[in-house]
């Protein structure tokens, strides 16, 4: 009985499609090892929150990105609804979006400042006018007044009095609050 072997030539296309597949295989499974060994919980809103509700917040001026000058929690500013934000994230977008919606619907807003954590001041611009809003945003590259406020995670919504003392705060689901954080400001 005579035996033959076919010889198979892979060619280097070849050859490179199966070790990026074998790579990613072997990537992809320690990543799924990696996530069921490292089962820590991501922290909480409120464990990543260093201003609370009744909390003196924090007080900063900021310039808007039409130059001016918003303070915040100082001793002759009114109420506000601050609004800490990321311009790339959807959830964030959201507020945003039906923060302008209900000004558009005539709703008389209170006293907004929007403020980006982190985004250059001319990528804040851009997003801005890409999203028709009319409130005031401020760019802060270095998220410096954010770390005032959290550790982590956005949109983030205070309402601060007059006093410069939180009175309201909402999280992750701001969209669906904004007419709460409307009348809770209006209310101060």
């Amino acid at each position: 009985m005579i035996y033959s072997k076919k010889i198979e030539f892979t060619s280097p296309c070849n050859m490179l499609r199966r070790s990026v597949l074998s790579g990613l295989v072997v990537l992809l499974s320690w990543f799924m090892v990696g996530c069921s060994v490292f089962d820590d919980p991501l922290p909480s809103y409120s464990d990543t929150s260093i201003v609370n509700v009744g909390d003196r917040a924090p007080h900063f001026v900021v310039e808007s990105i039409e130059g001016e000058l918003l303070s915040v929690a100082g001793e002759s500013d009114p109420a506000t609804l601050l609004v800490l934000f990321s311009h790339t994230c959807p959830d964030c977008k959201a507020l945003l979006d039906a923060t302008q919606k209900r000004i558009n619907d005539g709703v008389v807003p209170p006293r907004i400042v929007a403020v980006a954590r982190g985004g250059e001041e001319m990528e804040i611009r851009e997003f801005v006018q890409q999203n028709g809003y009319t409130f005031p945003i401020a760019a802060n590259p270095d998220a410096e007044i954010y770390y005032q406020y959290a550790t982590m995670y956005v949109p983030r919504c205070y309402v601060i009095d007059n006093e410069g003392y939180v009175q309201y705060i909402s999280f992750e689901d701001s969209a669906n609050n904004i007419d709460a954080l409307f009348s809770h400001t209006a209310l101060l």
